[in-house]
């Protein structure tokens, strides 16, 4: 059974000095249908749904539009008919959201969701929404692997982590690798809640099934060699890409292999996806670090945008926030793109710096980009699972 969330009956907004960001009087919601809704500080807001006992839901209130610059922080909190807190989350969604999987509902009856604005001192909008739990008991989290692997071109074991979300054991996934900037290391999309982010796409129904892999760059990432079977590149392609596929239920496919990093890791990814247009369909740089000095034209992402365009062709993305320190490098790579009549996506966003709070912020713009054409896969089983 759905649940069925009605403005007039089932629910209802209680909104506590506070206006809601959309028109609710004559809207029906629906099982998975969003509420904007505004929060000042120390605030809360009431909502009131049915529903039936034993119902397993997902709630979600994050932070909307996504913005850099909010401070607003979302508890999330479930009372039922008789005002008995059920539930309570802070921060398990990425960043600062709040998420709820797997509720049980005890008993069919009126509950009500209150959102909290932790933050005394400011205010912001926030998107609720309330869906459907649809994993199973037994897998409501993915995994988080952390594990090295040998490598001769580095000339000692890289370290790496792979997430592998929920529900995905015996399915070989999709995969996006992402790489870190050059002030940090294999935890930075972790921290940033890459994992949080893909867990709550999947239970809204936002993303398919996904795995990241995120390997440290290490010394030899932030090293300007650029020498046959001697530098980072090489690790990721004759290393990296062989050994985590073959130890990882991973499919082995440039269709369903993607590339994508942040700052320096955003160079490695352009340069390595343009030159190696056969092992990657995507690419994503988000505020890629991009110098006209710092590499030879064949490695060079601005130089290589401007050469023949990858064949077979790559799609891409690339994007930066309002006050980047290098948006001059990036702009000027989305010109040398339009120039060569290379196709791409370019955001630059109204806020954001060069720093981990905007990239959490963008987190679910950047998922649904590399995964927009995996929705309808269908996932081979691993061998031996």
């Amino acid at each position: 059974m759905s649940v069925k969330l009605l403005v007039c009956g089932l629910f209802i907004a209680l909104i506590t000095g506070a206006a809601t960001a959309q028109d609710l009087s004559n809207t029906t919601l629906v099982s998975g249908e969003p509420i904007v809704a505004d929060l000042a500080g120390d605030e809360a807001n009431d909502w009131q749904f049915g529903g039936t006992a034993g119902q397993r839901l997902v709630i979600s209130a994050e932070r909307f539009p996504p913005n850099p610059d909010t401070e607003l922080d979302p508890l999330l909190e479930v009372y039922d008919a008789e005002g008995n807190l059920i539930a309570t989350d802070d921060d398990g969604g990425p960043g600062q959201d709040a998420m709820l999987i797997g509720l049980t509902l005890p008993q069919t009856a009126t509950y009500t969701i209150r959102v909290k604005n932790i933050t005394a001192w400011a205010g912001g909008s926030y998107q609720l929404i309330v869906a459907d739990d649809p994993f199973p008991p037994e897998c409501q989290s993915g995994t988080m692997i952390e594990s090295e692997m040998p490598s001769t071109v580095q000339g000692f074991p890289v370290r790496y982590r792979v997430f592998m979300p929920p529900c995905s054991e015996g399915r070989r996934l999709p995969y996006v690798l992402l790489l870190h900037g050059s002030n940090s290391d294999d935890r930075l999309w972790d921290q940033l809640g890459i994992d949080e982010a893909i867990t709550r796409g999947m239970a809204l129904k936002r993303l398919p099934p996904v795995a990241v892999v995120l390997p440290f760059g290490g010394e030899l990432a932030n090293t300007n060699t650029f020498l046959i079977g001697k530098s980072y590149e090489y690790v990721i392609i004759d290393e990296l890409i062989p050994y985590v596929e073959a130890n990882n239920c991973l499919i082995s496919d440039r269709e369903t292999r993607a590339i994508g990093g942040i700052s320096r890791g955003g160079f490695w990814a352009f340069l390595i996806a343009f030159r190696h247009p056969d092992l990657f369909a995507i690419l994503g740089g988000h505020s890629p670090f991009f110098d006209l000095y710092n590499a030879p034209p064949t490695h060079n992402p601005l130089d290589l945008v401007q050469a023949p365009p990858p064949n077979p062709p790559l799609r891409i993305w690339m994007d930066r926030g309002k006050d980047d320190y290098a948006q001059l490098n990036i702009d000027l790579a989305h010109d040398r793109l339009l120039e060569n009549g290379i196709a791409h996506q370019f955001m630059q966003y109204a806020a954001g710096r060069h720093e981990n709070q905007y990239w959490q912020a963008h987190l679910d713009d950047y998922l649904r980009f590399y995964t927009e054409n995996w929705h309808d896969l269908e996932l081979p089983a691993c061998e031996g699972a």
